[in-house]
Protein backbone atom coordinates (compact mmCIF):
# COMPACT_ATOMS: atom_id res chain seq x y z
CA UNK A 1 0.00 0.00 0.00
CA UNK A 2 1.48 3.26 -1.01
CA UNK A 3 1.91 6.14 1.84
CA UNK A 4 -0.07 8.51 0.42
CA UNK A 5 -3.35 6.37 1.15
CA UNK A 6 -3.85 5.97 4.59
CA UNK A 7 -6.99 3.85 5.30
CA UNK A 8 -9.91 4.98 6.72
CA UNK A 9 -10.08 3.60 10.05
CA UNK A 10 -13.08 1.57 11.20
CA UNK A 11 -14.55 2.09 14.39
CA UNK A 12 -17.38 -0.70 14.56
CA UNK A 13 -18.48 -2.72 11.84
CA UNK A 14 -22.40 -4.93 12.31
CA UNK A 15 -24.13 -7.56 10.28
CA UNK A 16 -27.69 -5.68 10.58
CA UNK A 17 -30.06 -7.63 8.61
CA UNK A 18 -30.42 -9.62 5.13
CA UNK A 19 -32.13 -7.90 2.39
CA UNK A 20 -35.39 -8.80 0.99
CA UNK A 21 -34.38 -11.19 -1.50
CA UNK A 22 -32.00 -13.03 1.33
CA UNK A 23 -29.21 -11.88 -1.81
CA UNK A 24 -27.18 -9.31 0.09
CA UNK A 25 -26.07 -8.78 3.89
CA UNK A 26 -27.32 -5.08 5.00
CA UNK A 27 -24.14 -4.19 6.88
CA UNK A 28 -23.31 -0.69 9.30
CA UNK A 29 -20.11 0.57 9.32
CA UNK A 30 -18.62 3.81 12.16
CA UNK A 31 -15.42 5.24 10.89
CA UNK A 32 -13.41 7.02 13.41
CA UNK A 33 -13.57 10.58 13.41
CA UNK A 34 -17.29 10.65 11.91
CA UNK A 35 -20.27 10.54 13.87
CA UNK A 36 -22.61 9.37 11.94
CA UNK A 37 -22.69 5.52 11.40
CA UNK A 38 -23.47 4.73 6.98
CA UNK A 39 -25.09 1.31 5.82
CA UNK A 40 -24.43 -0.82 3.22
CA UNK A 41 -25.74 -3.65 1.16
CA UNK A 42 -22.92 -6.30 0.37
CA UNK A 43 -23.51 -9.18 -2.00
CA UNK A 44 -23.67 -12.68 0.39
CA UNK A 45 -20.61 -14.30 -2.17
CA UNK A 46 -18.70 -11.02 -0.99
CA UNK A 47 -18.20 -12.14 2.44
CA UNK A 48 -17.28 -15.57 1.23
CA UNK A 49 -14.19 -14.05 -0.86
CA UNK A 50 -13.67 -11.86 2.69
CA UNK A 51 -13.67 -15.40 4.34
CA UNK A 52 -11.23 -16.85 2.09
CA UNK A 53 -8.91 -13.79 2.23
CA UNK A 54 -8.71 -13.73 6.15
CA UNK A 55 -7.80 -17.79 5.95
CA UNK A 56 -5.25 -17.00 4.02
CA UNK A 57 -3.87 -13.87 5.84
CA UNK A 58 -3.97 -16.18 8.69
CA UNK A 59 -2.06 -19.09 7.08
CA UNK A 60 0.31 -16.04 6.19
CA UNK A 61 0.97 -15.04 9.59
CA UNK A 62 1.35 -19.06 11.13
CA UNK A 63 3.64 -19.57 8.44
CA UNK A 64 5.68 -16.67 9.24
CA UNK A 65 5.39 -17.93 12.95
CA UNK A 66 6.67 -21.31 12.17
CA UNK A 67 9.43 -20.23 9.94
CA UNK A 68 10.66 -17.94 13.41
CA UNK A 69 10.45 -20.66 15.36
CA UNK A 70 12.29 -22.87 13.05
CA UNK A 71 15.00 -19.80 12.65
CA UNK A 72 15.27 -19.48 16.72
CA UNK A 73 15.12 -23.44 17.38
CA UNK A 74 18.55 -23.54 14.85
CA UNK A 75 20.43 -20.59 16.14
CA UNK A 76 19.58 -21.95 19.38
CA UNK A 77 21.28 -25.66 18.28
CA UNK A 78 24.35 -23.66 16.73
CA UNK A 79 24.89 -22.03 19.71
CA UNK A 80 24.83 -24.97 21.68
CA UNK A 81 26.98 -26.80 19.65
CA UNK A 82 29.82 -23.93 19.62
CA UNK A 83 29.68 -23.97 23.67
CA UNK A 84 29.67 -27.68 23.94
Amino acid sequence: MSEDKIPISATALRAEDYSSDGKNIIISLTIKYARTERKYSVPVECFYDLIVDLQRLNATKDAKSIESSIQLEVASNSAEKIEG
